[in-house]
């Protein structure tokens, strides 16, 4: 019986590791020219520009849309137009303030591209080609590219980007201002090097935080579902009550994955625009209200 790869692994950890597509040696030495990781990683890009650029095109602005407007976009051009909005409105206004329509585009693509590989890692795809004979030594192709911590680390290290040279470019005196924190000069001893070592820790959280999640629940889930072949095997039709459960909570895991893809999409892209808000909104100097002599706030 040829059944998916977690049900007959001797070690789960091997359906979540990352593995050769194609490979090659130089010089004696094995090199990875593709993997499951890289594969993925191209396959969630065009998921994302099919998914995400159609519905762009539908969606119109400039005019006050009727009910007609909206069916008429279709359900997909909606859902993203939705989603979109909110985090637009709800999440990065809050944050970026006037500065939101600019950097907006690239939050939004952060949080797309993540979801789709978030959600394209619960497709059982390795299975699948496995079963076909798909891959490099029968092991197939797919798995989820954000369970690699080199994807999430590349992820955070372009949010690193981001987020300091637009800064940077944007006021570069203000940013070497954030550096001290808004302590006194005496305290910039201090406060610039631990400020300095905020900056560099904040990609690693993002990194870990998002590799972490994903890979936990994908490991719980393997682990799961190695119990029902040796189970079958060992007690025939007896251990299939057994393996039913196994597969029942791996089920339930797999719908609670569906929850944290989604969840760690908008923190990733909370977090990004966060950090992008600290460094490029700055508290003015005055502000919209003072107290009256009465001690009563007076709008100016």
């Amino acid at each position: 019986m040829n059944l998916p790869l977690m049900l007959l692994a001797a070690n789960p950890v091997s359906h979540v590791t990352d593995k050769p597509v194609i490979q090659t040696q130089v010089g004696g030495v094995d090199l990875w020219v593709v993997s499951n990781v890289t594969v993925m990683l191209v396959a969630s890009a065009v998921v994302t520009a099919l998914l995400v650029i159609p519905a762009a095109r539908r969606i119109q602005t400039g005019r006050h849309r009727t009910v007609e407007d909206f069916r008429a976009q279709g359900t997909l051009a909606n859902l993203v137009e939705s989603v979109c909005v909110y985090l637009r409105d709800e999440v990065f206004h809050g944050v970026l303030e006037d500065q939101t329509d600019r950097f907006a585009p690239m939050l939004w693509t952060f949080f797309w591209y993540i979801l789709v590989c978030n959600l394209m890692g619960l497709i059982p795809i390795l299975d699948m080609t496995a079963m076909l004979g798909w891959g490099y030594h029968g092991h197939g192709i797919g798995g989820t590219a954000t369970q690699s911590i080199w994807v999430t680390g590349g992820l955070a290290a372009v949010s690193f980007v981001f987020y300091n040279v637009t800064a940077i470019v944007k006021d570069p005196l203000g940013y070497l201002k954030h550096l001290t924190g808004g302590a006194p000069v005496l305290m910039w001893p201090i406060m610039v090097p631990v400020e300095i070592m905020g900056t560099l820790i904040k990609p690693f959280a993002l990194a870990i935080r998002l590799f972490a999640n994903m890979t936990g629940g994908h490991l719980v889930i393997a682990v799961l579902l190695s119990f029902v072949g040796p189970v079958v095997a060992a007690l025939g039709n007896v251990g299939l009550p057994v393996a039913g459960v196994s597969i029942l909570g791996a089920a339930a895991i797999n719908f609670l994955e569906i929850l944290v893809a989604f969840i760690q999409a908008y923190i990733f892209t909370f977090l990004t625009c966060l950090f992008l808000g600290q460094l490029v909104v700055h508290e003015h100097e005055e502000h919209k209200e003072h107290d009256s002599p009465h001690g009563q706030p007076v709008a100016v």
